[in-house]
């Protein structure tokens, strides 16, 4: 919603130039107190907002006057323009919103599309906003989403017609669509959900670092990826190749420690562990694609003498608790990227986080992390974040098997321009047109 921005030569504070004659879905122009509102909403410990602490270098916010507004920073922060932009946090919220209003069915935005009606567990509603400043668009003038949980049931109605665009969060449907007539998959690119494998360093067996770069060694990725996802995903780094500059590649970057399948290695690892006989863990799961990732991990962990009971936990949510709590010996978690790498490696590897829930206590991880914030040079920025990644490796703080997208999207042949996202949204159906 800004049309530029200046960063002051200090970088303690950012002007932003917005749009005018934007207009929320209400009728009123968007302007620099929405801005401010929707920030210092969020900054209110009132509001307990779980995105607080993305903002905390944010000192203050100031409309200077009804088109400009000034961010103010409490210190120099490399991240700051891709953590504002980061639209499921900081979408801005307009001023005269009351917390009487429910934004299930008052929504009221600046987008392509108005809600029309959203009912629980069965469909959400959309219709083209007539004042959308972006002219031309949207090129549609309704979107219906039709929420069906079970795949095949999803499937089926997109192929009777129902549907124009289909997806999917298991890879195992995929040969049923791929490649028939008139149909075409949508590869997002770059795989951004990643799945991570928490080790509790704080006591138990995963507390010795020989013992956990013995299960990293012991873990065949591309089996993982072969069997569970099908083909359709990435050897898991802490941040893969091809996402953004931080990314790891292989054949360009020397390989990780620990990270190539190597299960004899593992096993001298356990005998110096003081597992000469194996050992016996438990792995907590609750959604599909970790139970069949952690089924994979149970029998190739066999092979190196670990014998992994796997905990199936009936609700996500318990199991949620149970990382947060450290109650758990393995757990396996999935993480959706960000395009800077700040958000998700400091919150979850610097010492005094509050969801530093491996309980992982390193001051040169801490180091690198706060120079990684703080430096604004891209090349020495990526070299910082190379180093965060070989030591996560080095010291296997958590275990990444693979990365995939979020999802994987079917389109008719006669949907024109439109583009999955890595992300898993959907700001191209703004774009979508239809060919019939």
């Amino acid at each position: 919603m800004a049309e530029e921005y200046k960063v002051a030569d200090d970088n303690l504070s950012i002007t932003f130039s917005l749009r005018k004659g934007v207009k929320f879905h209400h009728g009123r122009e968007f302007e620099a107190k929405d801005v401010v509102y929707t920030f210092e909403r969020l900054l209110d410990p009132d509001f307990k907002s779980p995105w607080a602490a993305q903002l905390s270098s944010i000192s203050s916010l100031e409309a200077v006057d009804k088109y400009t507004v000034r961010m103010n920073l409490k210190e120099s922060f490399a991240p700051i323009l891709s953590v504002i932009s980061t639209a499921w946090y900081t979408a801005i919220v307009p001023y005269d919103f009351t917390p009487e209003n429910n934004l299930n069915d008052k929504a009221s935005g600046t987008g392509p599309f108005m809600l029309v009606e959203y009912v629980p567990d069965d469909h959400v509603s959309l219709k083209a906003n007539p004042d959308y400043w972006e002219k031309g668009l949207p090129c549609i003038d309704k979107v219906m989403f039709n929420i069906i949980p079970d795949p095949q049931a999803q499937i089926s109605a997109f192929r009777q017609g129902s549907a124009d665009i289909v997806i999917l969060s298991d890879p195992k449907f995929i040969p049923i669509l791929k490649g028939k007539q008139g149909i075409t998959l949508q590869e997002p690119a770059g795989a951004v959900n990643e799945s991570g494998l928490a080790l509790n360093t704080a006591e138990g067996p995963t507390s010795d670092v020989r013992v956990r770069r013995a299960l990293s060694l012991g873990t065949d990725r591309q089996g993982v990826i072969d069997t569970v996802l099908f083909g359709y995903g990435e050897i898991g780094t802490k941040i893969s190749c091809g996402k953004v500059p931080y990314g790891w590649c292989d054949g360009v970057d020397a390989p990780l420690p620990y990270h190539d399948y190597d299960p004899e290695a593992a096993k001298k690892l356990l005998a110096e562990a003081g597992y000469p006989d194996g050992l016996e863990l438990t792995m907590q799961v609750s959604l599909p694609l970790d139970i069949q990732t952690a089924e994979i991990l149970q029998e190739q962990w066999q092979k190196i003498g670990v014998d992994l009971e796997i905990e199936q936990i009936a609700d996500f949510n318990q199991q949620l608790d149970n990382y947060i709590n450290v109650k758990h010996q393995l757990s396996i978690v999935s993480l959706v990227w960000q395009p800077d790498p700040h958000s998700d490696v400091y919150q979850i590897y610097y010492s005094t986080s509050p969801i530093n829930l491996g309980k992982f206590v390193d001051s040169e991880l801490d180091a690198l992390l706060d120079a990684g914030k703080m430096e604004l040079d891209i090349t020495n920025r990526i070299k910082i974040y190379k180093d965060v990644q070989r030591l996560i490796a080095d010291q296997v703080y958590m275990l990444y098997p693979f990365t995939k997208p979020v999802n994987w999207q079917f389109i008719k042949d006669y949907v024109k321009n439109y583009k999955a996202m890595p992300s898993g949204s959907y700001q191209y159906l703004r774009t979508l047109w239809l060919d019939k």
